[in-house]
């Protein structure tokens, strides 16, 4: 990134006041990856600022990239995302997606690939399930990072994976695993076959597709805590936006039993 103004479009992942009036973003965008810029004022009452720089926002910014620190001078917005800021479980979702994508993408490297995931799992989440927009994500994410695991056959040693009802796969071993292979790579949860079929189409389906898959209420439960705990391996890190997705599900079925709000 060299010094001085410069343009991109971008989505604000995240911000944190800073100062009396001004803000710390972190921003995405494809030419530059992720950006920490400050916005001077944005927290007064009537900041021009202001609409464009909120989290969850798509917009045109014009950045100026002093010595020590990125500015944002201006700023277009482009979309707010509206329909999901709406409902809190398409929120929760979206802050998923965000924060994946803060984990994964880097300063001053280009991120066409991951930003372009991010904008179309945004807009995918207005008109389709967003549990399967979660984990196609997911899915894309691994891929994008070279960690899409082995499914067809043993991740350890390479060998066939047997006909049984259920499969073994370990994160630390990048898959499945065969039977002579379990109990030697760290944590391990089981799957089943359908589970395995359903993660190896997301793997490949294209997304103008993804509202014709078809998910049974087990499969996805399998899928929810793995796809995502392997992800979780691979990155180091808790997704703490998962957490919430989690709360909001449990409400959810709480209400759903009692008939109550």
């Amino acid at each position: 990134m060299v010094a001085g103004l410069f343009k991109a479009e971008g989505i604000v992942l995240k911000g944190r006041d800073y100062r009396e009036a001004d803000q710390l973003l972190t921003i995405l965008t494809p030419a530059y990856g992720r950006i920490d810029a400050i916005v001077k004022g944005v927290r007064k009452p009537h900041s021009k600022l202001r609409s464009g720089t909120q989290q969850l926002c798509r917009s045109r910014f014009l950045f100026y990239a002093g010595k020590n620190l990125v500015t944002v001078t201006q700023c277009e917005v482009q979309s707010i995302f509206a329909a999901l800021r709406q409902d809190l479980t398409l929120l929760a979702y979206a802050y998923y997606l965000l924060e994946i994508a803060d984990a994964i993408a880097l300063p001053g490297q280009a991120a066409a690939e991951i930003y372009y995931l991010l904008n179309h799992g945004l807009e995918l989440l207005a008109t389709t399930d967003p549990e399967l927009v979660g984990r196609a994500y997911e899915a894309r994410t691994l891929k994008i990072l070279g960690l899409e695991p082995r499914l067809d056959f043993c991740a350890a040693c390479q060998g066939p994976l047997a006909n049984a009802s259920r499969v073994a796969f370990a994160p630390a071993a990048g898959g499945a695993l065969c039977h002579n292979c379990q109990g030697q790579h760290g944590t391990e949860y089981y799957l089943l076959p359908g589970s395995i079929k359903i993660w190896q189409r997301l793997n490949r389906l294209n997304w103008r597709h993804l509202r014709r898959l078809q998910i049974s209420p087990v499969l996805g439960r399998q899928l929810r805590e793995i796809m995502p705990a392997f992800l979780e391996y691979y990155l180091d890190r808790r997704i703490r936006s998962r957490l919430f997705i989690n709360e909001i599900k449990l409400e959810v079925y709480n209400i759903d039993r009692t008939g109550k709000d």
